[in-house]
């Protein structure tokens, strides 16, 4: 059997989310493939990660180039080998609508822009992968007529052997965010939330991980005097054991799925303060775990870290919480399971897929067009 995946050679949860799923493989006679996609001029962190597999190609492309001859040379790196292929986003999917493959197609619908996608891509998809409640419900709504072919599986992170260490009452209350360095992440509410818990006396720390496109933004939009750090750790282990080294995870976001973020600092004990979106944070985020707050409600994000930092007792209690949830429910040695039982399946699954071939990119993007004059014109016109 063959496990193939295509993965945006981006930094993030999905590809977290991939890398513990090719981490956990079944000791079967299985050959895996991840083919990483890079859009050269894409603005995210490239994640540059070596997957556990036997085969990884990196496939770099431009947004210059005729898009057809971008799905064409994608196309060549797909093995001739029955299977299963995992995939993510759309320059597969359009791929697959343009040629035919002999692997039995899943889609991973992350969020609601792969919603969006699925629905778009749907007649190449075989199977439908939704890891948390909410996306699953919509997909099914639009989609009523693939209800068999359609799952729920929460994915799961690898559980590490530490933990954080209990802080006595009189030190100051360490606020961690991890993610993306983009506004959609709620980073430039970071600095408010600060200013709301210096206004009502609380005594805080810092730690900010990631990258991104906006990271030199944020540094300048946050008060010099405050006490912030900034770190882009090089490995995960090493961005697990500073995690374990604070106490509340802030993550004021406007767009997730389900955070993979959210499960690895819960699994060191770090107690969630997270924007209410339905879906991934609501069907982990509860009363006794930590507390979901509306959008843009910088104050209640203030009011909770100050409620946590009032009360040790509380942080301590919420904190064994988490770990134990991750323990219990999202252990990716566990979770993985259920999505490589569904892809040994791939026989049962497969159709005959019924090819549209619809219309991408602009209109320098034509199969007609040889892909050199595409290119020439686009960097005449960008120059």
């Amino acid at each position: 059997m063959s496990l193939s995946f295509c993965i945006d050679d981006k930094l993030g949860g999905v590809t977290s989310l991939n890398y513990n799923l090719l981490a956990h493989t079944p000791s079967t006679n299985l050959e895996t493939h991840v083919i990483s996609i890079d859009l050269t001029e894409s603005i995210y962190s490239r994640a540059n990660v070596n997957f556990p597999v036997t085969h990884q190609v990196n496939f770099a492309f431009s947004n210059k180039e005729n898009y057809y001859s971008v799905l064409k040379r994608l196309r060549e790196l797909i093995p001739n080998k029955a299977g299963a292929l995992i995939l993510n986003y759309d320059t597969e999917m359009a791929m697959l609508d343009n040629y035919e493959v002999d692997q039995t197609t899943y889609q991973l619908v992350h969020d609601d822009y792969n919603l969006l996608i699925a629905q778009q891509y749907e007649h190449v998809v075989d199977v439908f992968i939704c890891h948390n409640t909410i996306i699953k419900q919509k997909l099914l709504s639009s989609l009523s007529h693939r209800a068999k072919s359609i799952f729920y599986l929460p994915h799961g992170v690898p559980v590490p052997g530490f933990f954080r260490n209990s802080k006595d009452d009189t030190t100051p209350i360490k606020l961690l965010f991890l993610g993306r360095m983009a506004e959609n992440k709620g980073i430039f509410d970071l600095p408010v939330i600060n200013n709301l818990l210096r206004e009502r006396g609380v005594a805080f720390e810092w730690l900010c991980i990631g990258n991104g496109p906006q990271l030199d933004d944020l540094k300048k939009a946050w008060n010099p005097a405050d006490r912030v750090e900034f770190f882009s750790p090089a490995s995960n282990d090493e961005v697990l054991r500073l995690c374990a080294s604070r106490d509340v995870f802030v993550l004021p976001t406007k767009f997730e799925g389900s955070p993979v973020s959210l499960l690895e600092t819960m699994s060191v004990g770090l107690v969630p303060v997270i924007t209410k979106i339905p879906g991934g944070v609501t069907d982990i985020v509860n009363k006794d775990i930590g507390f979901a707050i509306e959008m843009d409600d910088n104050r209640s994000f203030a009011t909770a870290i100050k409620k946590l930092s009032d009360d040790r007792n509380l942080l301590e209690r919420l904190s064994a919480n988490c770990r134990r949830k991750i323990v219990e429910e999202f252990d990716v040695t566990i979770t993985s399971q259920g999505y490589h039982a569904l892809f040994q399946r791939y026989e049962e699954f497969y159709k005959e897929k019924k090819l549209k071939k619809l219309k991408v990119g602009a209109r320098l993007d034509h199969q007609m067009i040889p892909n050199f004059v595409t290119r020439l014109i686009r960097t005449l016109l960008s120059s």
